[in-house]
């Protein structure tokens, strides 16, 4: 098992690189736009660059953006200027989200299966959780390690309180959307 500090200089080392172009949001998000409220809590949970939570902040939802590599938000915090948009810091797995507490929450290239029911209880009803990970066997793209990567249609049964309203599933991610 990685170590607490080996672990955080590992991600900032991800994120550490310059980055020039603004990041986008996932094309799942993207293309389910019509099913955001138009207005609410949203959290984009372990956002690495956060093109997720911008798009939700342009679309006028109060906005939160966690992260545990510093490295990561620190250009978001700059992109965030003017927007309903509050950047952090944040080790997702010992700080979930509390219940109740999102309308839309959005997660990207992010797998810790014990966090899944923190995940269904922090949606207010009604609300919406997207979720796109890596899934299948490593063929070139996310994480080597399996433990990071969805089986087949494992996503599809991640959260049963809630009410999955789409599903695709393709060789290398699986994406799925629920209302709670």
């Amino acid at each position: 098992m990685m170590a607490e500090d080996e672990k955080r200089a590992r991600w900032h080392a991800c994120y550490a690189q310059t980055e020039t172009l603004a990041p986008e949001p996932l094309p799942f998000l993207a293309a389910h736009a019509d099913w955001l409220p138009a207005s609410g809590r949203a959290l984009d949970l372990a956002c690495g660059r956060g093109g997720n939570a911008l798009f939700l902040a342009r679309r006028g939802l109060k906005t939160w953006a966690w992260d545990y590599a510093e490295s990561a938000v620190a250009g978001l915090r700059q992109r965030a200027d003017g927007l309903p948009l509050w950047v952090e810091c944040r080790d997702v797995v010992t700080h979930p989200p509390e219940p109740e507490s999102f309308d839309v929450i959005v997660v990207a290239h992010f797998l810790h299966r014990p966090l899944f029911p923190a995940l269904a209880a922090a949606a207010r009803p009604g609300g919406l959780l997207f979720y796109e990970t890596w899934a299948g066997a490593y063929a070139g793209r996310g994480p080597q390690n399996p433990e990071y990567r969805l089986k087949p249609g494992e996503l599809a049964g991640a959260f049963p309180a809630l009410t999955l309203l789409e599903l695709q599933e393709d060789v290398d991610r699986a994406a799925g959307v629920w209302r709670c």
